[in-house]
């Protein structure tokens, strides 16, 4: 999701900074629950000092890719850390489905990714993981196999 905030045309938003550790960010509704997966990274925080949140979040997101039977991504480090709340980009720049079709392409589109990556995007991104009542509201895995890539979602979308 941190990386959901981007801007293309303005290089706003995005993992650079780890802003989604400040207000207003960390209280995006988009964004419900994942203080328990920022919470989970602090050990390893403690234990290598020197990496960003910013990078550690985005290796993180890489291991767990590879894990998961998805593509080796090199890693490439050296972004940085926001000090506080004043760099976090404006609440709302995450994808809310229950405002349709053209508020998710308008998202995907401020990123610059075209109709083809956001299906990518959006069917990758809900073949992994689950959903926490406790965390977000909602409820249960996407897929039958939540810890594997796979084309799962859109077969039972369709």
């Amino acid at each position: 999701h941190a990386s959901g905030t981007y801007c293309a045309r303005d290089g706003t938003g995005g993992s650079n900074g780890a802003t989604m550790r400040f207000k207003p960010e960390c209280d995006d509704g988009a964004n419900a629950g994942l203080d328990f997966a920022r919470s989970k990274l602090e050990k390893i925080k403690e234990k290598y000092p020197s990496i960003s949140y910013a990078d550690l979040w985005i290796l993180a997101s890489y291991v767990a890719i590879e894990e998961m039977g998805g593509p080796k991504i090199e890693f490439k480090g050296g972004r940085s850390d926001a000090n506080d709340g004043t760099a976090c980009p404006a609440v709302g720049r995450l994808p809310d489905a229950a405002l349709g079709a053209d508020h998710v392409r308008d998202v995907f589109y401020r990123m610059g990714f075209n109709d083809q990556e956001i299906v990518a995007l959006v069917g990758g991104g809900h073949a992994i993981g689950r959903c926490h009542p406790d965390r977000s509201g909602f409820d249960g895995p996407w897929t039958r196999a939540p810890t594997t890539i796979s084309n799962e979602f859109f077969k039972r979308l369709f």
